[in-house]
């Protein structure tokens, strides 16, 4: 064995283990209650989500308040982060499938461009490709994600009505398979009835 294959060894078993925990991590926090963030939360045991104002390609800011009253799920991405691009494909059939709960009451999505501008983030999302309850933003500098604690790139937060992180999801997800089914039952749930799967 050269020392190139001895060097190579610990290299691959560090990415190894990151992997496993990471999935572990997004595992977790998706079928563990759903448990949203614990640290300053409020007697509910949830965490108020950060404030967010941010550009949309026509410069029109928006604002949280723009979804007040409304179930928000907010997604994090990036045309150079590889596992973001399928994703976008499937959460974009997700909020397709979801505008509304069951009681005709908007389930929006705000998908939050981590790009340094719209050409880049355009060649993945383009403004076309919306439907609706969607809306696209750019943090080019990533303040919002900074706030929010994101920085595993793609990261998904559901928020209540009230403002407040009900759950976070590390990473890329199977909208478009089991996983996801379960997904829109809870946000769906959440929206209509103001609590999610096992709260």
């Amino acid at each position: 064995m050269n020392d190139r294959s001895r060097s190579r060894k610990p290299h691959y078993f560090i990415v190894a283990l990151l992997t496993i925990v990471l999935g572990t991590v997004a595992w977790i926090n998706f079928n563990g209650g759903w448990s949203g963030s614990r640290s300053g939360a409020g007697d509910d045991g949830l965490k108020p989500m950060p404030s967010i104002q941010l550009p949309k390609s026509d410069g029109a800011q928006i604002k949280t308040s723009d979804w007040k009253d409304e179930v928000l799920v907010v997604h994090f991405w990036a045309a150079w982060c590889p596992p973001c691009i399928p994703e976008i494909a499937e959460i974009l059939k997700a909020a397709k499938r979801l505008p509304k709960d069951k009681s005709g009451r908007k389930i929006h999505w705000l998908l939050v461009s981590q790009d340094p501008d719209w050409a880049k983030a355009h060649s993945i999302l383009p403004e076309s490709a919306l439907p609706e309850g969607v809306t696209s933003v750019l943090d080019s500098e990533a303040k919002v994600s900074d706030s929010f604690g994101s920085y595993q790139f793609p990261e998904t937060y559901l928020i209540t009505r009230e403002g407040k992180i009900a759950a976070k999801w590390i990473g890329a997800q199977e909208w478009s398979g089991n996983w996801g089914e379960h997904a829109l039952q809870g946000i769906e749930t959440l929206s209509r009835e103001g609590h999610v799967p096992g709260q």
